[in-house]
């Protein structure tokens, strides 16, 4: 059995990066030894099996004691692997490489990044879509999608009450309408404002399920542009994953991702999509549901040939692909054997 440790410093956000890092960790430790190295805020995010090490992550990447912290944790647990998810966790290890001479290091890139030298501190380095994988020496990188647990359809019973629960909550939405749903932060990189601009001239509503610093500037937005009666913000939902069965089209609208998880879903629950062209999503949606990024008019075509009717059979292979690609299991035996290889060397 192997023991790996991994290693999450961001500190309270919930997003792409950290939904993969507890799905991994807590795949990989039904059958190996895993400790994680995170902020207290996530402890209850991991299962029973996974041995669980609180640090405050808060604290900036230069900070002696947060380093002498790290240090002391993994040299303490002496594991075969560390695994550091993302750029802030990779520049810590980086620094205190040294005191750990024989430690075999694995790095994951979330991200675009214009400068990934501290990524290089990894033996070998995982991108989680091919356009992040460039720039690594080709005997380090290695590209493992993103993958989500299958998410069960929801029986008529419970469709029916997510129903009404929106129809309550937001009476002005035409219920006859096709639903445009968008699930993500309402922060800039997402664009959001994008795509309200993209759906003023489509005969759908458009619900917006996410928070953020920018949920009262959008709000206003949609109130200048007069889309009141076909645009809902849903707020933060628990529920996301059950929400996205609603909808008839899911949207994507950002400037930037690494290999958005909500495209995941969106496959995995049989819904067309249409997308802004970002890492990860070119490399698996068609060219007709893409729109250059910033381009609200291109969106707005890719959106209105989603919910096209055809859309469905032309997203079909791709469906299926999602369901045996892009799953936990995948992601996990993947890495399990990228951390295999690397022992053996």
């Amino acid at each position: 059995m192997m023991k790996i440790v991994q290693v999450l410093a961001t500190s309270g956000g919930l997003g792409g990066l950290e939904q993969h890092t507890f799905n991994l960790t807590n795949e990989l430790a039904l059958s190996q030894e895993v400790h994680v190295i995170a902020h207290p805020c996530y402890a209850e995010k991991f299962n029973s099996n996974v041995k669980f090490h609180a640090v405050d992550f808060a604290r900036s990447r230069w900070n002696i004691f947060l380093l002498w912290q790290l240090k002391s944790l993994i040299q303490q647990i002496q594991p075969d692997i560390v695994h550091a998810q993302a750029g802030k966790a990779a520049e810590l290890i980086s620094r205190i490489r040294s005191f750990l001479p024989h430690l075999k290091v694995v790095t994951t890139i979330h991200g675009t990044k214009k400068n990934k030298s501290a990524y290089l501190v990894g033996d070998a380095v995982i991108a989680v879509s091919q356009a992040l994988a460039q720039g690594i020496p080709n005997h380090k990188v290695h590209v493992v999608y993103n993958g989500v647990y299958p998410q069960p359809l929801l029986n008529t019973e419970k469709k029916n009450v997510l129903i009404q629960s929106i129809r309550s909550n937001f009476p002005h939405l035409d219920p006859l309408k096709k639903v445009v749903m968008c699930i993500g932060r309402l922060e800039p990189v997402k664009n959001i404002s994008l795509l309200i601009q993209s759906v003023q001239d489509i005969d759908a509503n458009l619900c917006i399920v996410g928070d953020g610093s920018l949920k009262d500037a959008l709000k206003k937005q949609v109130e200048t542009q007069g889309l009141q009666n076909k645009v809902a913000f849903l707020g933060f939902r628990a529920d996301a994953r059950e929400l996205i069965q609603l909808a008839d089209v899911v949207a994507l609208s950002s400037d930037r991702e690494g290999f958005p998880l909500v495209m995941v879903e969106a496959l995995q629950a049989d819904k067309p999509m249409a997308s802004t062209r970002v890492n990860g999503v070119v490399e698996w949606l068609p060219n007709q549901y893409l729109a250059d990024i910033g381009d609200h008019q291109g969106l707005t075509i890719a959106i209105e040939q989603a919910l096209k009717p055809q859309a469905k059979s032309e997203f079909d292979l791709l469906f299926k692909k999602a369901k045996s690609k892009l799953t936990v299991t995948a992601m996990a035996q993947q890495t399990l054997s990228i951390y295999e290889n690397l022992l053996k060397t």
